[in-house]
């Protein structure tokens, strides 16, 4: 089975939905006994119908609390008994979207898969998108690319925050989304791919577009490539775990980010080197993607970056000399993901304070 077939199975069997269901209802709940919890929330959605009829809070349940009797009797008889007139007339109903159901969110979902999220008769702008461990330098080498090339630059993390920001404390999905997000795991894939589609369609006269953050793991790098496109250029930021850890704490002590707490951080890490590997495996495979050393001063990186994508994005020159990259067999066989030899013979210097310089911050974990 190909990479093709294989999408199209997960797809027509609705796998991703299932899947981002199960995991919102684990993160939510934190079972003592996981493997029962799944159990218990696979024989509900064979109740329900089947695959296709399980939405991303299905496992998630909703506490309800039967509202108090009035005193005295007072429900059984009007307040305004001698008041009200003798005849009535009936007003239109409210459209009212429920939160339960989701179906506000989910219409606006199929609206958005229905079109296409760049406009066809116009040539596609190019697609970079930058991904690394929490604190490499995302955010503010994302920033630096789209300036030098007059791209639209999108944070997903920051996305993902200013709905949180506006949505949490009146609507439950994002509720749900911001209490995941600030334990340290990845917001819901679907609600993400969402968000970039989102905005990526207020962007009709980008010539590029550089995406700071996404994806985290294979399945969101599938998704990307299903429902937006598949990218021109993928640039992995690796950076020891020390440098992180130092970066994290730094701008846990500046900015003060709900995601950067400790236990959030440790489990973003935790997540960042489950899923590099596979990540950068897939995208290896397909041809698409320039690792480089992130544990070093910010201009350097950015140097190696801009040689990089005039390289693969603008070859109308001769091709520039660029830095070499990271070996995945030496990713994969190190104790650390990040912790890992490179071929660049200077120093690593630290990082100036990129993230008050650039006035961003990187995403969370999605974020991360």
């Amino acid at each position: 089975m190909n990479v093709n077939e294989a999408k199209e199975y997960l797809s027509r069997r609705e796998i991703p939905q299932l899947m981002e269901s199960l995991l919102t209802g684990l993160m939510y709940y934190r079972p003592e006994d996981p493997i029962e919890y799944m159990e218990s929330c696979l024989k509900k959605a064979r109740e329900l119908g089947g695959t296709e009829k399980v939405r991303w809070d299905t496992f998630v349940g909703q506490e309800k609390k039967s509202l108090p009797p009035l005193n005295g009797g007072q429900s059984r008889r009007s307040f305004f008994r001698n008041v009200l007139p003798d005849r009535y007339e009936c007003l239109p109903p409210i459209h009212q979207f429920s939160i339960e159901s989701d179906s506000d969110l989910s219409e606006t979902a199929e609206l958005i898969e229905e079109y296409e999220v760049f406009d066809p008769s116009r040539p596609r702008p190019k697609v970079i998108l930058i991904i690394g461990g929490p604190g490499s330098g995302k955010g503010t080498q994302s920033l630096k690319i789209a300036e030098r090339y007059g791209f639209e630059y999108v944070s997903v993390g920051e996305l993902l925050r200013k709905k949180m920001i506006h949505n949490a404390t009146s609507n439950r999905k994002w509720s749900l989304i911001a209490r995941i997000i600030t334990n340290g795991e990845l917001a819901p894939q679907e609600t993400t791919i969402t968000e970039i589609k989102q905005k990526i369609m207020k962007l009709p006269d980008a010539s590029g577009i550089v995406i700071d953050g996404f994806p985290r793991d294979v399945a969101q790098a599938l998704s990307f490539e299903d429902q937006i496109c598949t990218p021109d250029l993928v640039v992995f930021l690796a950076c020891s775990n020390q440098r992180l850890k130092e970066r994290l704490e730094k701008r846990a002590e500046q900015q003060g980010r709900p995601d950067d707490n400790p236990k959030a951080t440790e489990r973003r890490l935790a997540n960042f080197k489950q899923n590099t590997v596979p990540l950068v495996k897939y995208f290896q495979e397909k041809g698409l993607i320039v690792t480089l050393d992130a544990d070093r001063d910010e201009e350097e990186v950015f140097s190696d970056i801009s040689m990089m994508v005039d390289n693969k994005l603008f070859p109308t020159k001769e091709p520039v000399a660029g830095p070499s990259e990271l070996d995945l067999n030496v990713l994969a066989d190190s104790t650390s993901l990040t912790d890992v030899p490179t071929r660049f013979d200077e120093q690593a210097i630290e990082e100036e304070e990129e993230l008050q310089a650039s006035g961003y911050e990187e995403p969370i974990a999605e974020c991360e």
